[in-house]
């Protein structure tokens, strides 16, 4: 494994993807019908209240349209790194990867 592959899944690539997968699992369990938009949205306002950034949570929900854990990592990914975006979307299906791969260690499907 390279280092850019390292960094990433050790990195703030991985640790999104970790971090959703165990706030998506948790929120299902303690809500088993609850659906995808609304664990994405519960898990958002969650996410970003306590700092103050609000408006972090609306441009996180505006990206989603197929609700899942791994666009929820994405978008988060994204909006947490606007000035980063182009570098991003440049190795989106190496991140992707390692996304899937780590949203899966905590027993759920990502897509």
């Amino acid at each position: 494994m390279g280092f850019a592959k390292w960094f990433a899944r050790n990195g703030h690539v991985g640790e999104t993807a970790r971090t959703v997968a165990q706030g998506w699992k948790t929120i299902k369990e303690r809500n088993p019908g609850m659906s995808p938009i609304d664990i994405a949205t519960t898990y958002v306002r969650k996410r970003y209240k306590g700092n103050g950034d609000i408006h972090l949570a609306k441009e996180v929900l505006r990206m989603l349209h197929n609700v899942n854990p791994l666009n929820l990592s994405w978008a988060i990914l994204m909006v947490e790194n606007k000035d980063e975006s182009i570098n991003l979307y440049d190795r989106i299906s190496e991140w992707q990867h390692i996304m899937i791969q780590e949203i899966r260690r905590y027993g759920i499907d990502p897509e």
